[in-house]
């Protein structure tokens, strides 16, 4: 992408933290409120093992260039807003997103009754979010409190059993091997730095991106980096959404009207990044009771590529992530493969 824009580069900008040119006219196309409905899988690899699906619904209120002119909200949502300190500047709009949505993993084989020492334990997990963020076109910070349940009671198992016997698929027997019921508390918290950003001709821009991000609680504990990098025709401002299972990482809608609110949007996106795992609860079990487990990796890389298409009223996501290997398969033998899954959005708004 690099020596293609180059080529053809009419223009070039190196933006500092929080610069901005100021916000475009709000609640129209990507800043006006919307809805996201999110869908991970394994099935487009031809697998079902591991961290094999996980679904979510999104809400995002329209941009505002304060916290108390945020729509549609309690007021106490719009207070912590203000109380989170590096949210932003004067230069950001703001915006609170929530979701609600379930995880899914499973060992290889589905037709074992028994506990399998080999291989990652049954669990599910229900998932609520709410996140508050300030972003501009080149900087971006939000924090996300993560709740919600892993065990019996999040459903999974009845969900993944009823839709597998519905779709004439293998139904997974062995559900009462599953993590005990935990009470989830996590907190994400994110950043983006826009290092830079190309323009070409015919509306074609690019971007590079440099994001880092810690999750702390008994769902996940990780602190990681990433490089995002954007190309394409009519472009958003601000920053690509990645696709993680609920609770992973934030839910956030971090875009600005492109160039040209009125025409349709295209454009590609590669994100390269590293995490370092202190603990998950779907590989290590749970945090206060004995059970099943697994010996996780400390270090896990992944890309995500990604294609996205927006329109003033609705946009189309579909996203691959390839990852390096969660578990340490000399122990956990029965693991296959690294756990590829991927992502289909659809967003509608208004």
């Amino acid at each position: 992408m690099t020596a293609i824009g180059l080529s053809c580069c009419i223009g070039i900008s190196s933006p500092g933290y929080g610069d901005s040119a100021g916000p475009a006219p709000h609640h129209a196309g990507v800043e006006q409120s919307g809805y996201n409905l999110e869908s991970l899988n394994d099935f487009y690899f031809g697998k079902d093992q591991e961290l094999s699906g996980a679904w979510a619904l999104q809400a995002h209120t329209a941009v505002a260039d304060s916290w108390e002119a945020l729509e549609k909200v309690p007021d106490f949502i719009r207070r912590w807003g203000a109380l989170i300190p590096a949210l932003g500047d004067g230069q950001r709009v703001y915006r609170v997103s929530a979701g609600i949505g379930q995880i899914t993993q499973t060992p290889v084989d589905l037709k074992h009754r028994d506990l399998i020492e080999e291989d990652v334990p049954y669990a599910g997990a229900l998932l609520a979010s709410l996140s508050w963020y300030g972003f501009s076109n080149d900087a971006f910070a939000g924090l996300e409190f993560v709740t919600g349940v892993v065990g019996p009671a999040s459903g999974v198992g009845d969900v993944q059993q009823a839709s597998h016997k519905l779709l004439g698929i293998t139904e997974p027997k062995g559900w009462d091997n599953q993590l005990r019921n935990e009470l989830i508390i996590n907190f994400n918290y994110l950043r983006k730095r826009k290092l830079a950003s190309f323009e070409y001709a015919s509306e074609r821009s690019s971007d590079i991106t440099l994001g880092g991000r810690v999750c702390l609680g008994n769902l996940i504990t990780q602190a990681g980096a990433s490089v995002e990098m954007r190309y394409g025709v009519n472009m958003p401002g601000g920053f690509v959404y990645v696709p993680d299972p609920i609770g992973y990482d934030m839910t956030y809608k971090a875009a600005l009207a492109p160039p040209n609110p009125a025409a349709p949007s295209f454009y590609g996106s590669v994100v390269l990044r590293a995490v370092g795992v202190a603990r998950d609860i779907f590989l290590d079990g749970n945090t206060f009771r004995h059970s099943h487990s697994v010996d996780s990796k400390t270090f896990v890389g992944s890309a995500i590529l990604g294609l996205h298409y927006e329109t003033k009223s609705w946009s189309a996501h579909f996203s691959v992530i390839l990852p390096t290997d969660t578990v340490d398969t000399s122990s956990a033998t029965e693991v296959e493969g690294r756990g590829e899954l991927a992502a289909v959005a659809i967003e509608w708004r208004g």
